[in-house]
This record gives structure tokens, C-alpha cells and sequence, in this order.
């Protein structure tokens, strides 16, 4: 994220410089405005916010069209917030800018706020045992969850490292993300004359467009499938929308890198790649849903046998899912692992 911040730094630190002078302007009276340079309101142009009302994400989002990405260290925040600011629920208006539609802020007091096209990418990490507190019965009806794009890493702790990166690899690294953002935002960009962005349209190639009917229709056998896990089969509309949004990405970078072909016509290679994007993530998500399923119907075992010992309802889950992980059950018991082999023993 580092080279996308400084470019987002600097574009908060112009904007106060700007606002300061746009200030200094109204506060002139008519004689000194009629001899000085007129100054206009300067537009936000800030692209990563951290803590922020949806609000002021959406007022913000109208100023800088492109769009706006959500950056939090941890993501149990962005969770928990969801309802810190106003009464209800804000889950409908991400479900709605995931998807692409309109969102509209209506105000009795102040102007109101409009944003035809949302682009509001999410990016944070979070805890395994904090994130299957969401997988609430809700989140899981409403896809809340599934639209979730998740790296689960296997945990191994690595001994003292004194290898260090080439400091001309991050450099190289910088440069890249910077410029590659630079002709993205100057140069493929485009606005009507009432600043509306005016969006290109992008199409498969001939070849692409045949692989990207393959995928979907592979992904929908295994939606029809009944021996699939339900878990796992929740997510796989919301692939047949995140291949081609990789496709793009992926196609993006890999004509920027050669400037060779069409910018528009995302090729064969950038779908292939795209697929095993996805397939990456369904694995990543089976990890965690089935670990999460397992979880809950464990829980659900200690509410059924709540008058019981510890010792009790380690059994009733072991008879349920004799495989299950003997440290979870202790996390889930709030017991040691120690009593847990005291149990079995």
C-alpha cells in the first residue's frame, strides 16, 4: 500500500494548501477580489481513507469520482462501525456499492450527495477466531460474506531473519505503482464537460471471450451440483463477477508493462490468469467457511448442554466431529489444552 499512500498524502496535504488560499480569497472584500486571482473551491481529490462515516465516504466519493478504497489495519473496526453512526443497519449500502449501484445520501439540513457509479474497494486484515464472529445466519443469507476476498496464510512462525529486500526492488516497486496510477488517472481517464467520468468500454477478445464462457459454465456445474458443500456454493455467483473485474486488473498491468495489443480487448492470457485467481480464493474460502461451520455447530452444542461440565460438552462435540481441532474446542470451551488431553485421558 505504500506508494498509493504517499500519492494519497500528497493529495490531502495539496487540498488543505488550496482550501487555505480558497479561504484567504472569501474572506477579501469586493475591491481586493476585483484586482486579485479569482480562487475556486478546490475538490477533494484523497483516495484511501481509514475512520470515516459512511457519510463523509459518500460526500467524499463525489468529489473524487474514481474512487475511494477503505484502508484499515484492523478490519473488526470497519465491522463494528458499521452501525456506530446512525441508527440501522449500513450493510445494504456496501452489498449495494459492491455491486455497482447508485448510492444517494439524503439530507434535511445539508446538501445532498449522489454517486452514480461507486467504486469502494475494502482492504484490511483481521483475526481468524474474530472473523467467524460475522458469519452470522444474516451475513450469510445476504452474501455479505461471500463477497469477501480472503488470504489465510497457514501459520508457521519463522525464526530471526537477516535477509533484507533490496532497497532498489521497493524503490523499482514505488516507481511502478506510482506511475502506473499517474497514467491511469491523466491518461486513460476520461470526463464529459459537466466532469461526469465518461467510462470506457472494455471487451473480451475472441479467444478470451470463449475461455470466459467455459469458467462460467464450469462454475455453474458446481453450483448445480448436490454433492457440493452449501458453504462453498454461496460464493460462487459472486466469482462469476470477480474473474472478469481480475481479467481487467491483470490486463491493465500487463499492457502497461509491454504496451503491446489493445488496452480494451483483455486478452486470453489475462482471463487464464484471472481464473486461477479465483480458484486461489475459493480455496482461501474454504478454509475459513468450513472452519467457521465447524466452529458454530460446536457452540451450538455448548448452548444445547449449557447445565453440563466442560467435560460434558467436549464430549458431545467430539461424538459430532471426531476430527475437530482438539485447540479450537479448548478456545471455544475456554479451557487449557492441557484439560482438554485431561478429558481425553
Amino acid at each position: 500500500m505504500f506508494p498509493l499512500q504517499k500519492i494519497n498524502n500528497l493529495e490531502i496535504k495539496k487540498y488543505i494548501k488550496q482550501y487555505k488560499k480558497y479561504e484567504a480569497y472569501l474572506e477579501l472584500d469586493k475591491k481586493e477580489k476585483d484586482v486579485a486571482e479569482e480562487i475556486k473551491k478546490p475538490f477533494k481529490s484523497q483516495f484511501i481513507v481509514n475512520d470515516i462515516t459512511q457519510e463523509a465516504l459518500i460526500e467524499l466519493h463525489e468529489e473524487n469520482k474514481n474512487s475511494i478504497g477503505v484502508f484499515k489495519d484492523e478490519l473488526a473496526g470497519w465491522f463494528k462501525d458499521m452501525n456506530k453512526y446512525r441508527a440501522g443497519s449500513d450493510l445494504e449500502f456496501w452489498l449495494s456499492s459492491w455491486s455497482n449501484k447508485g448510492i444517494t445520501l439524503n439530507r434535511k439540513t445539508a446538501k445532498s450527495s449522489f454517486v452514480e457509479s461507486p467504486i469502494i474497494p475494502v482492504l484490511g486484515g483481521i483475526q481468524p477466531s474474530i472473523l467467524t464472529q460475522f458469519f452470522t445466519e444474516e451475513n450469510k443469507d445476504n452474501g455479505f460474506i461471500d463477497r469477501m476476498l480472503t488470504c489465510f496464510p497457514d501459520l508457521k512462525i519463522d525464526e530471526y531473519n537477516a535477509a533484507e529486500m533490496d532497497e532498489a526492488i521497493l524503490l523499482w516497486y514505488s516507481d511502478y505503482m506510482i506511475t502506473f496510477f499517474q497514467i491511469i488517472k491523466n491518461d486513460i481517464t476520461r470526463y464529459t464537460s459537466e466532469q461526469e467520468i465518461d467510462p470506457h468500454i472494455c471487451k473480451f477478445s475472441k479467444d478470451a471471450n470463449k475461455e470466459w464462457m467455459r469458467m462460467f459454465n464450469d462454475i455453474t456445474t458446481i453450483q448445480n451440483n448436490d454433492s457440493e458443500n452449501e458453504y462453498m456454493k454461496s460464493m460462487l455467483p459472486k466469482q462469476k463477477a470477480y474473474i472478469p473485474r481480475f481479467a481487467l486488473i491483470i490486463h491493465c498491468l500487463e499492457y502497461y508493462d509491454s504496451r503491446q495489443g489493445d488496452i480494451l480487448v483483455i486478452s486470453k492470457d489475462s482471463i487464464l490468469k484471472a481464473e486461477k485467481l479465483s480458484k486461489y480464493f475459493i480455496g482461501m474460502a474454504k478454509k475459513i467457511k468450513i472452519d467457521s461451520a465447524e466452529k458454530n455447530d460446536a457452540k451450538k452444542i455448548i448452548i444445547k448442554n449449557e447445565n453440563k461440565s466442560n467435560k460434558e460438552k467436549y464430549i458431545e462435540i467430539i461424538k459430532s466431529n471426531p476430527s475437530m481441532d482438539k485447540k479450537e474446542i479448548a478456545e471455544i470451551l475456554n479451557v487449557s489444552l492441557q484439560m482438554i488431553y485431561k478429558y481425553e485421558k
